[in-house]
């Protein structure tokens, strides 16, 4: 018996197996879609970030008011929240190679990371996947930046579908896992 089936009964395995195998088609689905067409993706990933930005300035905004509504300086941070999160709906082209250039350094940041841990790692057996790793990463950077800022259409759509894809296989894995074990325990 696993921890998880110690953890959990019978109907809440069903459940949440049943849930989570839905979610993975869902995001497996939309991966699918994001990948046909990736230019359409990088909009739709653009407006999300407006949506997030717009509405960490409304909580933002509330907390300042309701605690420091007399401070400029607390009310900084949620106008530039607003404002960003608007430029991105009124630019959303722009959005996505703002989007790309902050991909590229996430993954060059993690390509640095990747390449130190591998090092530090190297007598140990597979220290080789995570310089694999560091190098993707890096060659995924280049290719984002080479044709930057056209290309950002492309790459950023592609690389949220391709995630969306992989996240959706992972859940439709663990909700079989889950099927499996509330299936066990009868």
């Amino acid at each position: 018996m696993t921890l998880v089936s110690r953890l959990f009964d019978q109907e809440t395995l069903k459940k949440f197996s049943t849930h989570t195998i839905v979610a993975g088609f869902l995001m497996l689905i939309v991966g699918v879609l994001g990948m046909t067409a990736p230019s359409l993706m990088s909009i739709v990933v653009v407006t999300l970030l407006g949506w997030m930005f717009i509405s960490s300035a409304v909580i933002q905004g509330y907390i300042t008011y309701k605690s420091y509504k007399g401070s400029f300086s607390a009310w900084l941070k949620p106008v530039l929240s607003l404002i960003t999160g608007m430029l991105f709906f009124i630019f959303p082209v722009e959005g996505v190679a703002v989007a790309a250039v902050m991909l590229a350094a996430y993954l060059m940041v993690d390509a640095f990371s990747s390449f130190g841990f591998a090092f530090e790692y190297k007598p140990n057996k597979g220290w080789w996947i995570h310089l694999i790793n560091a190098t993707i990463s890096v060659v995924l950077a280049v290719l984002i930046m080479t044709g930057w800022p056209v290309s950002s259409l492309y790459w950023v759509g592609l690389y949220a579908a391709i995630s969306l894809f992989f996240d959706g296989v992972a859940l439709i894995s663990m909700g079989a896992a889950a099927k499996k074990l509330s299936s066990e325990k009868k």
